[in-house]
């Protein structure tokens, strides 16, 4: 017997489903599912005012959740001996061991390449800029767009060759 069994008693045998029935409701429960009477008790019991900031509920204790914190080893206990449980439907076992290996097991990294492709250059990509600019100009009727781009520098002076002179064994 866990401790959750000896604290609240024992613990309620799960429901099993065996598929999904929706159930049909007729005119006369919609026409009472719509009164104002069944609208107003539905108000009463939802939002209350006052505690606009919660939406209507009431924050869980902090004491309340030590104690949930407390029992988590039982609840691990309690999935583990539901995932080795002959007793219990394949389905139901399999939800138990899959919450318990998402815990333990972290998951593979996806694969991702990256591809960077550095080799183009500025004049390239504004050249490519007023080209567009240029085609939408008639579309638009905008200004191409001037170029930024620097003129190789120019060096305007005067060139004067230098004479080195082979140092020999004259100066010995």
């Amino acid at each position: 017997m866990s401790e959750i069994e000896s604290d609240i008693g024992p613990l309620p045998d799960l429901p099993r489903k065996k598929g999904r029935k929706k159930r049909t409701v007729s005119q006369e429960e919609m026409d009472r599912l719509k009164s104002p009477e069944h609208i107003d008790r539905l108000k009463r019991v939802g939002f209350q005012k006052g505690r606009e900031k919660t939406g209507g509920r009431v924050p869980t204790p902090k004491e309340t959740k030590e104690w949930l914190a407390g029992k988590t080893q039982d609840v691990a206990e309690l999935l583990y001996d539901m995932a080795f449980d002959d007793t219990i439907p394949a389905k139901e076992r399999m939800k138990a061991a899959m919450w318990i290996a998402e815990m333990n097991i972290s998951k593979a990294p996806t694969e991702q390449t990256v591809n960077v492709n550095h080799n183009h250059q500025i004049s390239d990509m504004m050249a490519r800029i007023n080209e567009d600019r240029q085609a939408r100009q008639i579309e638009v009727g905008s200004k191409p767009m001037k170029d930024i781009t620097p003129a190789a520098p120019v060096i305007d002076a005067n060139f004067v060759p230098l004479e080195i002179e082979d140092e020999g064994d004259d100066h010995a």
